[in-house]
């Protein structure tokens, strides 16, 4: 053992801890349990057996929308509403909002960007990365940080066009 790479107040693995907490969390209120792609029923996302995944395919693609603060998870308060942007290249505050979702709420991305401004959420997880997402019939921006981390992790959507 290299003792001088061990973390012993564990802030190098806080993030990745408290996603698991939430959705060990998540589980227990709903009674399901999740599958490593984060669909219940052990794995299956609903389709007809044989059929391809949301997440396998180029395409639209379903993400499902991911606060980290446990209290906002259940709330459909201003405070608990996370931002749609704009401009994914622009600072993600009010003056690039263009409307609101909630936890739980489904998407349906397009296309997405890995370059866009890095946002950082409420536990210190971080992303550059960005969805082009379809919301009251306007073309927005949702980031990576603000989605469920296995379906970032798991989407191949095709990179947006300039």
């Amino acid at each position: 053992m290299q003792w001088r790479t061990l973390s012993f107040t564990g802030e190098d693995r806080l993030p990745a801890l408290v996603d698991l907490l939430h959705r060990a969390q998540e589980a227990a209120d709903t009674g399901a349990l999740t599958s490593s792609n984060g669909s219940p029923d052990g794995g299956s996302d609903g389709r007809a057996p044989g059929s391809k995944s949301a997440a396998s395919t180029n395409g639209p693609a379903r993400l499902t929308v991911h606060n980290v603060e446990r209290d906002c998870q259940h709330r459909r308060t201003e405070n608990c509403a996370l931002g749609l942007a704009r401009d994914p290249y622009r600072l993600y505050r009010r003056s690039n909002v263009v409307g609101h979702v909630w936890h739980g709420e489904v998407l349906h991305a397009a296309c997405r960007i890995a370059n866009g401004i890095t946002v950082t959420d409420e536990v210190g997880g971080h992303s550059s990365m960005w969805f082009r997402v379809e919301h009251d019939g306007k073309q927005v921006w949702m980031p990576a940080i603000r989605i469920r981390p296995e379906q970032v992790e798991n989407t191949t959507l095709p990179g947006c066009p300039d």
